[in-house]
């Protein structure tokens, strides 16, 4: 099986400088600053020669393939769809012509799937992709080299981190040895094996091309941290071995970046042992579900403007644009504005990382997390609640600008450089649809060339912090910005029964 992570088509161009502009560029460099090469060389390392193998280099992977391929299988799949009867079987005339009796229903289809698996013991348990498996009503093993298939049985399946596990019955079964997919490197050589088209046991090789790929929206809730790798993976690898140069499994096959024609171009995606083993774990902890930790708060990356509000100084961290009300974060006493820096010790990079870390976790742990507010370091323990029906932290993307060019209008008070503000009455809350409880100052016009505009600030939005400071009024909006001496200023909206955090620089 296979996922096609982008929409449009993939065009490699080759660049070609004409010969006026090789001339012009040179003409250009002779322009610079008077350096004399001779000056310049005795900084630059140069080696002449040929490049020499590294001690050690294999010149075969046969013996790492011998201890890996027995253990990865074909997997096949299948259910019954239904198939909506068309509206022509409705027409009397129509059922009359081609004896159609009344009432008649078209037959199920059977849609049928083909993948890949990995023993990973030898009781039978597989390792594979849900999206293989998953939600299907037959899956069939077979051994390579063997005609006779084996049912299987689902014992647990993640759509969220697209890992499931399966269970046969066989014997002499040889399960892979699992390595340690924390310790694989950019440039670590892997063989993917699995059945693409289902030519079973095929061999693939290439390196490790980068780790921790994020917001690919590949699986079903964006719980991601795949292995990217330019090994050819096809149609039938998923759920199928990637492998180190030892033999020993480092990945799951799951996904690629596909081409026009929708095949490999050398972009495929893995997840990682480590993270397939903790999912196995949970699945069956959890009696085929996984339970996530749940902290109940709306979180977004910071950039650069945020950064300079918040005075980072080269420090990275994730803001707290949400609490949801009742949750574990509220119940501890986090709140929107704070700078989340590190969470247990780790230090938070990205959103996307943060929400992997508290998903990873199991229910009732308790998390520290340190977190900046209003300038002061602060460390919060939470103790982490039950995802399962509630949804952890997504995305804090804002569209930019309304589109707009906004009319200046006689009501309102001028905020920021293209931003008028009014008071929130009764009747505009009644017309935002804004909740009982929420406070705040309605934006009431944007220069779509301005500043707040490309931060994302737009009509209609309801403004309830300026400067990390609750606001009320216009009043309220206006004494906190005379008072503020800063470049850049953080607004707090709230749009469509949700909290965000814009940054906007005012100077």
């Amino acid at each position: 099986m296979h996922f096609n992570t982008s929409r449009s088509q993939l065009r490699i161009t080759l660049p070609a400088l004409s010969l006026s502009a090789v001339v012009a560029m040179s003409c250009l460099a002779l322009k610079g600053q008077d350096v004399k090469f001779e000056d310049l060389k005795k900084s630059i390392t140069i080696e002449n020669g040929p490049v020499k193998a590294a001690p050690g280099v294999v010149s075969t992977y046969a013996d790492a393939l011998d201890k890996a391929m027995p253990a990865v299988v074909t997997v096949f799949s299948s259910k019954q769809v239904e198939v909506k009867t068309p509206e022509m079987f409705r027409d009397p005339m129509f059922r009359r012509f081609f004896e159609v009796p009344e009432g008649y229903q078209m037959p199920p289809h059977k849609e049928q799937g083909l993948g890949s698996g990995v023993i990973i013991s030898k009781d039978g348990y597989i390792l594979t992709n849900n999206h293989v498996v998953g939600e299907m009503d037959e899956i069939q093993v077979k051994f390579p080299g063997d005609s006779k298939e084996y049912k299987a049985k689902l014992i647990g399946a993640d759509p969220k981190s697209d890992v499931a596990i399966i269970k046969i019955d066989a014997p002499n079964l040889k399960p892979i040895v699992i390595g340690d997919s924390s310790a694989l490197r950019v440039g670590d050589v892997v063989l993917a094996v699995g059945s693409p088209f289902g030519l079973d046991q095929t061999v693939t090789q290439g390196i490790v091309s980068a780790l921790g790929r994020k917001n690919l929206n590949i699986t079903d809730g964006g719980y991601e941290n795949f292995i990217q790798t330019d090994a050819p993976i096809n149609r039938g690898n998923s759920g199928g071995a990637l492998i180190d140069a030892a033999g020993r499994l480092v990945g799951i096959n799951t996904a690629i970046q596909s081409g026009v024609g929708g095949g490999s171009i050398g972009i495929g995606f893995a997840i990682p042992s480590g993270m397939a083993l903790s999912i196995v774990e949970r699945l069956l902890e959890g009696g085929g579900t996984v339970h996530r930790g749940f902290l109940g708060v709306f979180l977004k990356d910071v950039d650069s403007d945020m950064a300079s509000a918040l005075g980072l100084d080269g420090k990275s961290g994730v803001i707290i644009a949400e609490v949801s009300p009742d949750s574990p974060a509220e119940k501890a006493g986090l709140k929107a504005g704070d700078l989340v820096v590190s969470a247990n010790n780790k230090p938070a990079t990205s959103m996307a990382e943060l929400r992997l870390d508290v998903s990873n976790t199991k229910p009732g742990t308790k998390m520290v997390f340190e977190v900046i507010r209003r300038g002061k370091s602060e460390k919060v323990e939470v103790t982490l609640g039950d995802l399962q029906d509630s949804q952890l932290a997504q995305s804090g993307e804002v569209k930019r600008g309304d589109g707009k060019k906004s009319q200046k209008q006689e009501k309102g008070n001028e905020f920021i450089e293209g931003v008028r503000i009014r008071d929130l009455d009764a009747q505009m809350r009644e017309a935002l649809g804004v909740e009982e409880g929420i406070q705040g100052v309605v934006v009431e016009s944007v220069d779509t060339n301005s500043k707040a505009a490309e931060a994302g600030l737009q009509t209609g939005l309801l403004i309830t912090q300026v400067d990390q400071q609750d606001v009320k009024s216009v009043a309220e909006v206006k004494k906190i910005k005379e008072a503020f001496q800063g470049d850049v200023l953080l607004l707090q909206i709230y749009r469509e029964g949700r909290h965000d955090i814009l940054a906007i620089r005012i100077k």
